[in-house]
């Protein structure tokens, strides 16, 4: 099901959205912007398990921006983005299943 804001609801507790991969500089971990919508249980940080256009999944800690910022974000790995065929400000689908 398809919400107003792009956020797909695969099944119960599992959420998918498209997204950028972003980095701040080069030695500086790769990582993507998860909006609040998406997130609307959650108010802390949480662990999940997170697929990257529909890649073997591997654990992140989402974690809020803080600093007055309402969205949370999550780092990845070098192996992460490769594994995903994936670089640097390219557009991916995000699957984030949060564990219980």
């Amino acid at each position: 099901m398809q919400t107003k804001t792009g956020v797909e609801y695969v099944a119960q507790g599992k959420i998918t959205f498209s997204a950028r991969i972003l980095r701040k500089q080069a030695n500086l971990p790769r990582y993507i912007v998860v909006r609040p919508e998406h997130l609307q249980e959650h108010t802390g940080a949480f662990l999940a398990n997170v697929m990257l256009n529909g890649s073997e999944p591997f654990e992140r800690n989402i974690r809020p921006w803080g600093k007055g910022s309402d969205v949370f974000f999550f780092n990845l790995t070098e192996p992460q983005c490769r594994g995903a065929g994936l670089d640097t400000n390219e557009e991916c689908s995000v699957t984030i299943v949060p564990k219980e």
